[in-house]
């Protein structure tokens, strides 16, 4: 897995997060007038979606830096 997987991961899952409660908040009281047609519910399936990405980016990242250090470790 490439060294930057994790934040491309969190970055892809921030802005879909972002585009969806955008979507959300620029739409009507109704629910109509949500971007490209979508229904509240597909909006709110990217928002969750979004967040997971950002999660699962998170613990990759996590998990890279801890292999770094017992890498930088086990040099010394």
């Amino acid at each position: 897995m490439p060294a930057h997987a994790g934040q491309y991961m969190r970055i892809l899952g921030l802005l879909m997060e972002m585009f969806g409660l955008s979507s959300v908040a620029m739409s009507s009281r109704d629910g109509s007038g949500h971007w490209f047609g979508m229904t509240t519910d597909q909006v709110w399936t990217i928002v969750v979606v979004g967040f997971v990405f950002w999660a699962v980016g998170t613990v990759v990242n996590i998990n890279e830096a801890s292999r770094r250090r017992a890498r930088r470790d086990d040099l010394d």
